[in-house]
């Protein structure tokens, strides 16, 4: 928990210092989570555990970078996909706009780079309009 709670002050760092030198060494701290697919696991330990928004978005960024910069293998997309949708569902009406605009975001990128590649990527449509259909 300790780890979870200096993570959470770099991305403070990160994305609120005035000082350049104290961004430039929390991004370089912080890179590891979006060109490491090691660290996916971590992203998601993340959206899970942190209670910063900083935090969030710092996982959910990583998350997109590595979808778009790696061929992930076809499941992990996809549960990263389900992974996102579900937290979305559970979590998005809590979360500030710019975290759920950077989960969006990261659940079009994952769908439509996995739409050619199975069906199941394609039933992102009926599950969106279900889901919308609830909450409205």
């Amino acid at each position: 928990m300790e780890c979870l709670a200096q993570l959470e002050a770099l991305c403070e760092r990160l994305y609120n210092s005035l000082d350049s030198a104290e961004r430039a060494h929390a991004e370089s701290t912080l890179k590891c989570f979006s060109v490491n697919t090691d660290y996916i696991s971590q992203c998601q330990y993340i959206l899970d555990n942190a209670s910063t928004p900083y935090a969030l978005l710092l996982a959910s960024s990583s998350l997109l970078k590595q979808v778009t910069e790696h061929k992930l293998p076809l499941q992990l997309r996809l549960d990263i996909r389900n992974y996102i949708i579900n937290y979305l569902a559970t979590r998005g009406p809590d979360l500030e706009p710019f975290v759920v605009g950077s989960l969006i975001q990261l659940f079009c990128r994952v769908t439509k780079f996995g739409w050619l590649d199975d069906d199941r990527f394609r039933e992102a449509v009926n599950e969106l309009i279900n889901f919308l259909s609830q909450v409205t």
